[in-house]
């Protein structure tokens, strides 16, 4: 079965921590935490790169922009908390640019709405190439 990766790009420890245990109280284990831009990067940037990407709603204006602006390499995005009046709504200027934003959530942390966004994540299918094979030639 396939185990999506999932990075938390999350400031606070304390959030990184409740992030992490709501994942795995879902039975998502593959995840990572970046603990800063350059790690964030080296992430984003690896073979593998992340199906999702949880972000804080009120990170930098500047520094959410430059991320959304390469974001073509996650599949989905996740933003935990809210968007503040003196922050521009990333999740919404991810929306503008037709990033998949799979859900806001707001602190504290809903595990029924948690749930749903994940359910989402693992239906929608991956884009991928398949090789199918004729049945004659399945043996």
């Amino acid at each position: 079965m396939y185990q999506p990766y999932v990075l938390i790009h999350q400031p606070r420890p304390s959030h990184q921590i409740l992030l992490h245990q709501a994942l795995n109280a879902q039975g998502l284990f593959n995840v990572r935490i970046s603990a800063n831009a350059n790690d964030l990067d080296a992430c984003l940037n690896a073979e593998r790169r992340p199906d999702l990407l949880i972000l804080d709603h009120a990170m930098p204006t500047r520094s959410g922009l430059a991320l959304l602006a390469r974001q073509h390499r996650s599949r989905a995005l996740l933003f935990v908390g809210k968007a503040t009046p003196k922050h521009q709504n990333l999740a919404q200027e991810a929306r503008n640019q037709g990033l998949w934003v799979l859900a806001e959530l707001p602190w504290p942390l809903s595990m029924p709405r948690l749930q749903r966004a994940l359910q989402t994540l693992q239906a929608r299918p991956r884009q991928r190439i398949q090789t199918v094979i004729s049945s004659p030639h399945a043996h």
